[in-house]
C-alpha cells in the first residue's frame, strides 16, 4: 500500500488504516503501523472488528464495485482490503458510495493505483 501512496505524493487524500486482530498473536501493541508511515494515514485499532464485520455485511451492496482480482478471506470480517471513496464523500447515517474496493490489498493494488490516477489526473 505504501508504494501506491508513494506514487501519489501530491494527491490530496486521506487514508484510514483500521487494524484488528485476525491471527493468533495479533495485538494492538504489535500492529504494523510502520508499514504505512505516510502522514496522510491515520491508524486506528478496532478491538471488536466492528468495522470489518460491518463491511462484510455490506458486501451485497458493495460487490458490484469490487476490483476484478478481489479474493475474499474466509473470516467473520472483511480485512486486508481497501475501500476507495470519492473526494466529496461524507459519512452520515448512510454509507457514502464506494468508487472501488478490493481484497486482498496485494492482489488489488494495481486497480487501486489506476483508480487514484483517474481521480487525481490533471484537468
Amino acid at each position: 500500500m505504501q508504494t501506491v501512496l508513494d506514487s501519489h505524493r501530491d494527491a490530496r487524500l486521506r487514508v484510514y488504516a483500521i487494524w484488528f486482530s485476525m491471527y493468533p498473536g495479533d495485538a494492538r501493541d504489535r500492529s504494523r503501523v510502520e508499514l504505512l508511515p505516510d502522514v496522510r494515514v491515520r491508524h486506528y485499532w478496532d478491538e471488536q472488528r466492528s468495522i470489518g464485520r460491518h463491511f462484510l455485511q455490506s458486501l451485497p451492496w458493495l460487490w458490484p464495485m469490487r476490483a476484478a482480482e478481489t479474493v475474499l478471506p474466509q473470516a467473520d470480517a472483511l480485512w486486508d482490503a481497501y475501500l476507495l471513496y470519492p473526494p466529496d464523500a461524507r459519512w452520515g447515517e448512510e454509507l457514502p458510495d464506494v468508487i472501488h474496493w478490493g481484497a486482498t490489498i496485494l492482489q488489488t493494488k494495481e486497480t487501486l493505483d489506476q483508480d487514484l490516477r483517474r481521480l487525481f489526473k490533471p484537468d
